[in-house]
């Protein structure tokens, strides 16, 4: 468009040129409410809106993604390849250690003597020995490699392509899809055993096995925990609570090299709006879960905190690289990322009066879509002081500076929020559901610890669910919080989250 800034506002493009439109949005469907766990079993009228939150499973498309898997483009360096035990190169998608050693894939943990046994075997402490079969049967990201061929994914694939895409845009796209759904080391990394399409596999959460698979079952593996060596060996310390957080984060929020944009969301993948007890509660357990609440009364409390500021780092992450790419004319960047934003400021029903043009408790101006309603609704009080230059230099416009952005997200500096935090008037469906989900850890908690409350609390939480739950026919809030016909206000939402929180309070004092 003539005379438009390469960081203009809408219409939003890469400095590609490019086609503006995409085919109308296919949000999935995997944010209704339901009443129970369904095939998976574990019914659980107090946890089961966790089940809801499961809107963040990647569902990507790619009809041709062999002959893409192995394409590595050299226009960028590797994407902080040491802050993380296993990261993406953002220019070939392909995994990035810190340690350099070899990948050997899961069928090396698959025999019946390890860890592939059918049942579990109570004779061991620590090992079930049949974590590889619970991961093939039963575990999602056995299969995030697979769901790259369903119909949704072939759609979404040719909602995105353009008739002017070279093989090296369609290398970058598909590697930024491989990078969670099937994330590879380089070809010289894989061991004889490595299979190239195991999705989600036993490596990609505990670490490279070549150097600590021996070590791993002899009677020093502890010390060598205790003492640190194991990580030198490459082993991540998944044990650790903040490092489970890290390593979820990394996909289902994202990180520098494996995105999902708005341009994705158009296209019908679903937004990310990861929160980690949530899908915690839903991912089958191949360690000894009960055991370690038995051990730990406050887990749920402690994975809440983790999952809290490992999120809100991940999110700093992504938008200092996203906006470091625009400030440096990347031609590949696109800015502003509406993903950052409340997705409901602007996809909702234009009525009046409305909630929206009365509330004075956003930050961001009437007509401006909050930044980070998701991934800082909770650290905002632990984290104000550094948040509130970044949100505002991402709020004073639809075309934010991406050079004054980069600089404010440098200077973030995040701390753990209290589950105690206070319940306030919600500013957005993000804002109360992350509410709710604070106070159902804290519910979840109590009940690990054995303290027994009132029987009000359960009808209480489902009334939460379904307040807060998409109409019929909606894969958002499209009426919710709205004044008029709605079914639900604001004002009902936030009593009700006042309620189960005194609730929970008395409960704690009994």
């Amino acid at each position: 468009m003539p005379g438009r800034s390469k960081h203009d506002g809408p219409p939003r493009a890469t400095n590609r040129e490019r086609v503006n439109s995409l085919s109308a949005t296919g949000f999935a469907r995997a944010f209704r409410v339901r009443s129970s766990w369904g095939s998976t079993g574990k019914a659980s009228g107090t946890r089961s809106y966790y089940i809801n939150k499961a809107l963040a499973l990647l569902i990507v498309a790619l009809p041709t993604m062999d002959a893409f898997q192995e394409v590595a483009l050299a226009s960028e360096p590797a994407a902080s390849a040491e802050q993380s035990a296993l990261a993406i190169d953002s220019a070939s998608g392909l995994l990035a250690a810190r340690q350099p050693h070899n990948f050997l894939g899961a069928r090396s943990c698959a025999a019946s003597a390890c860890h592939g046994g059918i049942d579990p075997d109570p004779r061991f402490p620590l090992s079930r020995r049949n974590e590889y079969v619970t991961w093939l049967d039963k575990d999602p990201h056995s299969r995030s490699y697979q769901t790259l061929n369903n119909e949704l994914s072939k759609a979404i694939l040719d909602r995105l392509s353009r008739p002017t895409d070279d093989d090296a845009t369609r290398a970058n796209r598909l590697a930024n899809c491989f990078g969670c759904h099937n994330p590879q080391p380089e070809p010289s990394r894989r061991g004889e055993t490595y299979f190239t399409r195991d999705s989600v596999s036993c490596e990609i959460c505990h670490g490279p096995a070549e150097q600590w698979i021996g070590p791993h079952v002899t009677a020093s593996w502890s010390q060598l925990k205790g003492s640190g060596e194991a990580v030198r060996l490459g082993f991540v310390k998944t044990l650790e609570i903040a490092t489970r957080a890290e390593t979820c984060a990394a996909c289902h929020v994202g990180s520098p090299g494996r995105e999902v944009n708005h341009d994705l969301i158009a296209a019908g993948h679903p937004a990310l709006k990861f929160e980690l007890t949530a899908y915690y509660a839903m991912l089958p357990k191949h360690w000894r879960d009960e055991d370690e609440r038995k051990a730990n009364p406050q887990l749920e409390l402690a994975l809440w905190q983790a999952g809290q500021l490992a999120c809100g780092e991940a999110a700093v992450e992504l938008l200092k690289w996203r906006a470091d790419r625009a400030a440096g004319e990347n031609v590949d960047a696109i800015w502003p990322e509406f993903a950052e934003y409340d997705c409901y400021a602007c996809h909702h029903d234009l009525v009046h009066p409305s909630w929206r043009q009365a509330s004075a408790t956003s930050s961001a101006p009437l007509g401006m879509p909050a930044w980070g309603s998701w991934y800082f609704s909770r650290l905002s009080e632990s984290s104000s002081e550094s948040l509130h230059s970044l949100a505002d230099a991402m709020q004073r416009s639809f075309r934010p500076d991406p050079k004054l952005v980069l600089d404010a997200a440098k200077s973030v500096r995040l701390t753990a929020p209290s589950i105690n935090g206070a319940i306030g008037d919600p500013t957005s469906w993000d804002d109360a559901t992350q509410q709710y989900l604070a106070l159902v850890a804290t519910e979840q908690s109590l009940t690990d610890a054995g303290i027994a409350g009132p029987t009000e609390v359960k009808s209480t939480i489902t009334r939460l669910r379904e307040q807060l739950a998409f109409p019929a026919g909606h894969d958002s809030p499209k009426r919710l919080f709205e004044s008029g016909n709605a079914n639900v206000t604001r004002a009902q939402v936030h009593q009700s989250l006042l309620e189960l929180m005194q609730q929970l309070q008395q409960r704690r004092g009994n």
